[in-house]
């Protein structure tokens, strides 16, 4: 056997596990790579049930489910709230609802210097007069009383025209007289009749 002489190539350890370098590579990395993904999937199921945990502890647990704020209703905001429903009204708005008893006419359309005639229909001694004292006293000018030719039993203000209707209208609110009609059949263009109705007072 020839023998060479010993150089770089020969000085190779007697007990080496060395293989292939890209083989030991490759197994080192893919090692590597395995060891992590691994490490990193515990680490998220380790999380995820930590957060189930709190969850089922903060709704479950002996505190039970958190009410939701706004849910319930403010005591203080109850209490004040009803006393304005059962207030009474002001005493503006009784006033207000009472009706007034002034008159509906307008004066401006009422012709106060018109003659009018006041009939006795009552048979009641008086009552014509007592008539033509209240129109006057209400500002009438022209009045003339007399008696009515037949007993009437219903005391009526007759007028002949729309001319006239708010100037009988006018009179018969004075002498409370509820009849108010239209015809030709008059001695005057206004015609009261006091009735045996009439609650006038003779003076």
């Amino acid at each position: 056997m020839t023998n060479y002489p010993r150089d770089e190539f020969d000085r190779v350890p007697e007990f080496n596990t060395r293989v292939g370098s890209h083989h030991a590579n490759g197994w080192a990395q893919s090692a590597a790579s395995t060891t992590s993904g691994g490490k990193l999937r515990w680490v998220v199921i380790a999380a995820v049930l930590v957060v189930l945990v709190g969850a089922f502890a903060y709704f479950f647990g002996p505190g039970g489910l958190k009410p939701i704020v706004g849910s319930a209703p403010n005591p203080t905001e109850t209490t004040s709230a009803a006393p304005s429903e059962n207030a009474t009204s002001s005493p503006s708005e009784t006033e207000s609802a009472t009706p007034s008893a002034s008159s509906t006419i307008d004066d401006d359309d009422v012709l106060f210097g018109q003659l009018i005639g006041v009939y006795n229909g009552a048979s009641i001694a008086g009552i014509a007069s007592a008539g033509e004292d209240v129109l006057s006293e209400a500002g009438f000018t022209n009045i003339t009383a007399s008696n009515w030719t037949r007993p009437a039993e219903t005391s009526t203000v007759y007028y002949t025209s729309e001319a006239y209707r708010t100037t009988a209208e006018k009179a018969a609110e004075v002498l409370n007289i509820d009849e108010v009609l239209q015809t030709q059949n008059i001695p005057n263009r206004v015609t009261v009749v006091m009735g045996s109705d009439d609650t006038l007072e003779v003076r």
